[in-house]
Formats: structure tokens, sequence, C-alpha cells
């Protein structure tokens, strides 16, 4: 026991050799000179790598947002069975000539072929926010967004429905976290997608 206390206390010493004593009350020593360690090596990222000269900023390095997985950004790049896209596309023609019933038709065709499809529970939701079925309109945008496996390009239209169909509703508070949420998406998806 005597042995490894004497060991550690030669060891504490050993490690305090290198360091000089300073006096109570004496200033901090100086920094080392820009570009400098204080072992006197040149720090790295001057001009060609070489070391930075007095008076030069040190470079930061930049510092990037992480990047979002890839994920499908539209029904067409989904991976949907063709009689869907065939359907939602249907859909879309009948809504823009000004037939909704039309296009609820071939919305809900697409949906017994594929009932977890969140691209078309979206289009249902926003064919019904267009009819002023709000109720109807929020409950699918839900529906979408608990099928979309956290893919902000669903989620970002379902919010903006969800937002839509509140206000339509009465509810600001619900409107406005709805769109608080819809904002912080369209922030996200500004960054680039990962490669696949």
């Amino acid at each position: 026991m005597k042995y490894l206390l004497a060991l550690s206390l030669l060891l504490s010493l050993a490690a305090c050799a290198g360091l000089s004593p300073q006096a109570p009350g004496s200033p901090y020593p100086p920094p080392p000179a820009s570009g400098q360690v204080p072992g006197g090596a040149p720090v790295p990222g001057g001009p060609a790598g070489g070391p930075v000269s007095p008076g030069q900023p040190v470079p930061v390095p930049e510092v990037k947002p992480p990047l979002l997985p890839s994920y499908p950004r539209n029904i067409e790049a989904s991976g949907a069975a063709a009689p869907v896209l065939s359907l939602v596309r249907s859909a879309r023609d009948a809504r823009k000539a000004g037939k909704p019933e039309a296009a609820a038709s071939s919305l809900e065709r697409a949906l017994r072929i594929e009932p977890r499809n969140p691209w078309v529970w979206q289009a249902l939701a926003g064919l019904h926010l267009q009819l002023g079925q709000a109720e109807q309109a929020e409950s699918e945008a839900q529906k979408a967004n608990s099928l979309a496996r956290r893919n902000p390009w669903i989620e970002v239209e379902n919010w903006r429905v969800i937002a839509a169909a509140r206000s339509l509703r009465g509810n600001a508070a619900g409107a406005a976290q709805a769109e608080a949420r819809h904002e912080d998406l369209q922030r996200l998806l500004i960054q680039p997608p990962l490669a696949p």
C-alpha cells in the first residue's frame, strides 16, 4: 500500500514538473502569437495551407445543416400503381374543368386500389377543402399525414390544408398552429435532398 502511494505521488510530481509556478495575483501569460500554438508550431489554414500571419483571421470551417433523406416529391415518383396514377390524373383534370363530383369519384376509386396511399388522401383533402367541406378535408389531410412516413413533401401540403380547414371552421388557434408547422416544413424543404 505504501509502495502504491509513493508511486502515485511520484507520477503526480512528474506530471507537474513541466509547469512553471505563477505568483499569486500575477496576470495570465500572454496568448501565443497569431498563427502559432503554444509549442510554437504554425496553425494551418493560411495561404496554401501555411501558417496564419499576424492580423489575418483564422478560417472557420463551414457548418452545413443536415441534409434530408431522398423522399418522393409527388405521386408520380412514389411508385404508385399505374391505375392509381391514371385515376389521380383524371381527378386533376376533372377538378380543373370544374367537375368536383367526377374528381371525387376518381379519387375514391384510386383509394379502393391503394387505400394506404397518402398522395390520394391528400388529393381528396384538397378537393373537399375546395368544396368548403372543412371537417372532411382536415380529417383526410390528417390521414395522409399518418400514412406519409414522415415525407415532408406530403406533410407540407397537408398542414396547409389543415390550417385552411381550421380557419374555415373558426378555429384560429388551431389554424395558427397548423400554419406554423407548414412554415417549418417549407423551411426544411429549402435544403437539397440526399442522393438515394
